[in-house]
């Protein structure tokens, strides 16, 4: 599917400037605004501003981390995938994603090349990758992954795999690789159904502007080797639907409506979704298990919280159920702020990755 004409259609379907930043379309926004001659809010010309430093400084960052590092270096989303947009600067980034060999070992190279560590790396245990890294002054994240992302119901992708099919980056760095676009696309997905599957646009449009960098075929191919055709299947014609005309898909229909008018989810459609996604990913006779996985990681409190904080948490969902989720999201100021990043005890305990 070409992205041609796509993303200018979402950008007047979304109702607001903050439906458009929860869909990562507010810097296609500001590009077609200023085409149009219109003046643009002080924040969001800010943020375009910023984003077109960040975009100088990809190749900066990624010539420091090749020279610093021994090894493969592959480099997923953000830059990578914008790369693939038929305009790169409509795709927004706030880090470079790298999948290396020996993380431990590449993080300590880059800290000793100049990269400034932050964060508490105990934090980070357990988690698909270090503490960010950042180069002084620049404001583009570096993350050194242990392994993709993806939801825990899904089976892990082998690393050895993904080096083995690897191609030259679309950055265009000299010994700077990527996976390949099928591939990408693929861990594109999963990314986003651990997050917020179905949730937002920009995701999507990542997967398809992959997806237009190669042979479909080839996608479903790997998604069957992997064991991912039931989530893959679901996430593209969920595309074809709601980008490409195609009739509604049950999924687009039930639990990503939202899409259709490019506006937010309500605290409520997100808490569907969430039990939704397994559902949609695996057989019927597994399923369950997953969906109750997900309630226990949902209602339990985090490692740095009490119950009285989940609680608390728990009320105000339910007291904005019909909220959008942003609006929820500021409200939980009140109750504190988490100290480190929410956990995914979901990925603990992966089972030895499946081979590409």
């Amino acid at each position: 599917m070409r992205l041609e004409g796509v993303i200018e259609r979402l950008v007047e379907t979304a109702p607001n400037l903050a439906a458009l930043r929860k869909h990562r379309l507010h810097l296609a926004a500001a590009r077609l605004w200023r085409a149009q001659g219109r003046e643009l809010p002080a924040d969001l010309l800010a943020e375009a501003r910023t984003a077109a430093v960040r975009a100088m400084l990809v190749r900066f960052i990624l010539e420091k981390a090749r020279s610093a590092c021994a090894g493969p270096i592959l480099v997923m989303k953000g830059a990578e995938v914008a790369a693939h947009y038929p305009e790169p600067s409509d795709r927004p980034f706030t880090d470079i994603d790298l999948l290396v060999q020996d993380p431990e070992g590449a993080q300590r190279a880059l800290i000793a090349a100049g990269f400034v560590e932050f964060g508490d790396p105990a934090a980070y245990d357990g988690l698909q990758h270090l503490p960010p890294l950042v180069w002084p002054d620049a404001p583009l994240m570096v993350e050194v992954h242990r392994h993709p992302s993806q939801p825990f119901w899904l089976a892990p992708v082998s690393a050895e795999g993904l080096f083995r099919g690897a191609v030259p980056s679309a950055v265009g760095v000299p010994g700077i690789l990527t996976p390949e676009p099928a591939a990408h696309a693929l861990l594109v997905a999963a990314h986003a159904w651990s997050h917020e599957p179905l949730g937002i646009a920009g995701q999507l449009l990542d997967v398809a502007a992959l997806l237009a960098s190669t042979d479909r075929a080839r996608a479903d191919a790997l998604a069957h080797a992997w064991g991912w055709a039931r989530m893959w299947n679901t996430n593209v014609a969920v595309i074809d639907a709601w980008l490409g005309g195609k009739p509604r898909s049950v999924a687009l229909e039930l639990w990503a409506r939202h899409l259709l008018g490019v506006r937010e989810r309500l605290v409520l459609e997100n808490h569907i979704s969430r039990l939704a996604a397994p559902v949609w990913s695996l057989p019927a006779r597994e399923a369950p298990r997953a969906v109750a996985r997900t309630l226990r990681y949902t209602a339990a409190p985090e490692h740095d919280e009490d119950w009285m904080i989940q609680l608390r948490r728990t009320g105000l969902a339910i007291a904005h159920a019909f909220r959008p989720l942003s609006s929820h999201e500021h409200s939980l100021a009140w109750i504190g702020p988490r100290t480190t990043p929410r956990r995914p005890r979901s990925m603990r305990g992966r089972a030895p990755g499946v081979e590409i």
